[in-house]
């Protein structure tokens, strides 16, 4: 313990400087440790004390008491006059509330003491409790006039605490008269204080009271201030409020932003005087400004649509005299006065782009419901897919009775096949393999499918012949963006395919008729045809030889044209025997690997000796192409092939083959390209049917009998292969075969 006992007393100059150096620190000091510490070491320079102590009621952030006041959880808050071990020691000692300290934390009075140790109770038998009660009585009747202070009752000192003789304590009243805490004054010698020092004492605790509340006000505003100032900035629209004179008092960390991005577009600060300080000028002048449209151009020259409103921002209402509580309302005091304006940006971006999105989204459902609608009229079996697997965007109910189970929206056909059992074979009887699949060869391949033969084999074992036609086509996906405050619209796509199946049932039926018929016809016209072909001969190359009379040229050249009649018509006789074949099932095929560049350049060099207007030509980078055929069907195809080429290219020209092998689909694929009449979009739909054949070959006086492209169709694709072409009218035609590679045969390049 510091020992101060033979300081000599302030005068009372000195007293009236002390007083007011602490007036003038409790009106601006807002550190409660440096305030507290002040007006302790000020009250012992007043009374002489030797040392002082500051005890106070936890409270929250906003002020508010955590405890009872009683004193009891009260902590030390500031001490002056001991050593540093001594304040550590009273840091961790609890500074009660009973005996002497029990007027004050328990009623709020003053209490002076002049022997603190002739309050001690000397009765050691009595229990603790008996004395606790004893000296809260006391206290009682202290606080209530009843008795005088020479009458309370002490429980004792601390153990380690400094005897403590003359003592003086004063409450801190809160404005509820609530203590708050208190202001302790002790001295190792008796009779040390007075009651001026008492009077003092009491009027320097309620002017600590009244700087703490100012203390913890401020705290609490700082507080709040930060709170609001977080929230403030955490507001996604732009806020700025503007003063009287146009000034910008605050803006949040969007308004910011928005008003550097304003004033450094094309429009700078003309932008920014029209959308931020017009509103609030128009605001302060009475006029209404709301829902007023801007658009701003952000990073990546994204444009966002904005909607300006401003309202007047107005003084809160001037409270009544006299002292405020918070529980108080001050409504109907004051008019409010006009401070300034309050400009909000909000982001209508996401909202315009939805309700765009939603009315988008309406416009197609009702298109789609329209389709749908037509569909269900159409007899044939028509739906919609998009994607490498095929899944179901539309389908009418002749899909569902023709496929025998439903297929849900977005379903992948392979899943829908196999859920419901269903298979899928080729004409030859022969399962056709999932990547085959018109649909699938439509959305993956981009191929257009016309007249595809396949059969429907459902999980009850019933078939069903059907006639597929599969179109790639482009299924729009929109994307929408904002520009210069507009809404633009993206379409990007995915190749999807409509497709269509026709149940050919009853077709299949009269072809078995027509098929029984040619191959019956054929089979008798083979006996005559070849008797016939064979005198023609036997006369040309017999009178050549000179054996009977002399022929005259007429003769001779009516027995040449008998002879190649007769080679038509056995040509004839052999394709619709091969088409008998194929419908019975009975063509055979004897599958072996060839290298079709050599075989295709032996072809062109036979095929180029037949035609002098004609160049044909080979074009390809690989040196060897191995495929899996029969020779002698694939002879037949690129036969036929290349001379409809040259017959369908009346006025000669190039004729080029391109052979390559396809990475992707391990395939050998042969293109051949003309420049010849091409066929007609009209009629390209169905050009690999039987007796088919374009109108314009007609007007152009080409012969044929429709049955060529049938049978390359089917020797390709019952040889695991596939044909298709594409072609324009007056320009030509590309035709594409893709032929089977041997697993176990690799090609050499």
């Amino acid at each position: 313990m510091k020992r101060e006992k033979d300081k000599k007393p302030l005068s009372t100059g000195e007293r009236f400087a002390a007083l007011s150096h602490v007036g003038t620190a409790l009106m601006s000091e807002l550190d409660e440790a440096r305030l507290l510490h002040l007006i302790a070491k000020t009250a012992c320079d007043l009374t002489n004390a030797e040392f002082a102590a500051f005890s106070l009621c936890p409270t929250d952030e906003a002020g508010h008491p955590l405890v009872p006041a009683e004193g009891n959880l009260f902590h030390l808050a500031a001490v002056v006059g001991v050593t540093e071990e001594q304040e550590a020691l009273f840091r961790l000692m609890p500074l009660g509330g009973e005996g002497l300290l029990a007027p004050i934390f328990h009623h709020g009075v003053s209490v002076l003491v002049s022997d603190a140790l002739l309050h001690i109770a000397h009765t050691t038998y009595a229990p603790a409790v008996k004395k606790r009660d004893v000296a809260r009585d006391a206290a009682f009747s202290y606080a209530h006039g009843q008795l005088l202070s020479e009458d309370l009752r002490s429980l004792g000192i601390p153990r380690g605490h400094p005897v403590v003789r003359s003592f003086l304590g004063a409450p801190l009243l809160d404005y509820d008269k609530q203590v708050r805490g208190g202001l302790l004054l002790g001295h190792t010698d008796p009779d040390r204080f007075t009651q001026d020092d008492e009077a003092l004492l009491v009027g320097l605790a309620a002017q600590a009271a009244v700087a703490l509340e100012n203390v913890q006000l401020y705290r609490a505003m700082q507080i709040r201030t930060q709170e609001l100032d977080a929230i403030f900035e955490t507001i996604v629209d732009g806020v700025t409020l503007i003063d009287l004179q146009g000034n910008i008092r605050r803006e949040n960390s969007t308004a910011r932003r928005l008003r550097e991005q304003l004033q450094t577009s094309p429009e700078g600060i003309r932008a920014v005087e029209e959308y931020l300080y017009a509103p609030a000028r128009r605001i302060l002048q009475g006029e209404t400004v709301q829902n007023s449209p801007v658009s701003v151009l952000e990073g990546h020259n994204e444009t966002r649509a904005y909607t300006v409103n401003a309202s007047p921002l107005r003084f809160p209402p001037t409270p009544p005299s006299g002292p405020v509580r918070q529980d108080e309302h001050h409504g109907g005091h004051a008019s409010k006065a006009l401070s300034g304006a309050v400009v909000v940006w909000h982001d209508v971006t996401e909202a315009r782009r939805l309700l765009l999105e939603r009315r988008i989204h309406a416009e197609t459902e009702a298109r789609r419901v329209l389709l749908q609608l037509v569909l269900e009229e159409l007899p044939s079996s028509v739906y919609l897919v998009q994607g490498q697997d095929a899944r179901l965007v539309l389908a009418n109910h002749a899909a569902t009775t023709l496929w025998g189970g439903q297929w849900f929206i977005g379903e992948p056909m392979q899943e829908f096949l196999a859920r419901n059992g269903v298979r899928i074979f080729g004409s030859d009887g022969r399962a056709i393999e999932p990547s085959q699949l018109a649909t699938i060869r439509a959305v993956q391949a981009r191929e257009t499918i016309r007249q595809h033969q396949e059969v429907i084999r459902h999980a009850d074992g019933t078939t069903l012949p059907v006639q597929v036609n599969a179109v790639p086509l482009p299924l729009p996906a929109l994307t929408l963006s904002f520009s210069q405050g507009e809404a633009h619209l993206t379409q990007e796509t995915e190749l999807a395919a409509l497709v269509v199946h026709q149940d050919v049932t009853a077709l299949k039926e009269a072809e078995l008729v027509k098929d029984e018929f040619i191959g019956l016809a054929a089979h008798e016209l083979r006996t005559p045809l070849a008797a016939l072909k064979g005198f023609a001969q036997t006369l040309i190359i017999q009178t050549a030889r000179g054996k009977g009379p002399e022929l005259a040229e007429w003769q001779r050249e009516a027995l040449r044209e008998i002879d190649q009649a007769t080679t038509r018509l056995v040509d004839l006789t052999e394709d619709l025997l091969d088409v008998t074949r194929l419908q019975a099932g009975l063509l055979e095929l004897h599958i072996e690997p060839i290298d079709v560049i050599p075989y295709v350049q032996r072809l062109l060099t036979r095929i180029q000796l037949t035609t002098e207007q004609h160049q044909l030509s080979l074009h390809t980078t690989l040196s060897h192409l191995v495929i899996a055929v029969d020779t002698r069907r694939i002879e037949q195809v690129l036969t036929n092939m290349l001379s409809n080429a040259i017959k369908f290219s009346p006025t000669g020209g190039c004729i080029e083959v391109m052979i390559r092998r396809d990475e992707q689909t391990e395939m050998g694929l042969v293109r051949i390209s003309d420049q010849g009449i091409g066929i007609p979009a009209s009629q390209q739909a169905r050009i690999f049917g039987r007796f088919a054949r374009a109108e314009n070959a007609q007007s152009y006086g080409i012969g044929g009998t429709g049955l060529g492209l049938y049978l390359c169709r089917e020797l390709v694709e019952r040889q695991g292969g596939h044909i298709w072409f594409e072609s324009a009218e007056g320009k030509g035609s590309t035709f594409w075969i893709a032929f089977p590679l041997p697993a176990h045969i690799p090609s050499l390049c």
